[in-house]
């Protein structure tokens, strides 16, 4: 799962389209009352959003990853779209 696509709309509202199609919209006005993120309530340096593919970002200091975003888009919980098998070492 990768963003291929990331368009800021207004206000907080970003749209945000994966790779294997899943689309929506998102609002995440919540999450600039939040720590670190309070700064982005300024609507002008939240509008300069970008991605790296795997993160929403406005600096290197300030990104979510898309996981969260994904599965409130997609319905989907981690566990199905996060490979869980763990492979060990054979001696």
């Amino acid at each position: 799962m990768k963003v291929s696509e990331l368009k800021y709309l207004r206000d907080y509202l970003v749209s945000i389209t994966f790779d294997d199609g899943i689309t929506g919209i998102i609002n995440l006005s919540d999450l600039v009352n939040h720590g670190i993120f309070t700064v982005l309530k300024d609507k002008e340096l939240f509008s300069k959003i970008y991605t790296s593919g795997y993160s929403i970002s406005w600096s290197d200091q300030l990104e979510i990853d898309i996981a969260e975003v994904y599965s409130e888009i997609s319905g989907k919980n981690p566990g199905d779209f996060f490979n869980t098998n763990i492979f060990h070492a054979s001696n």
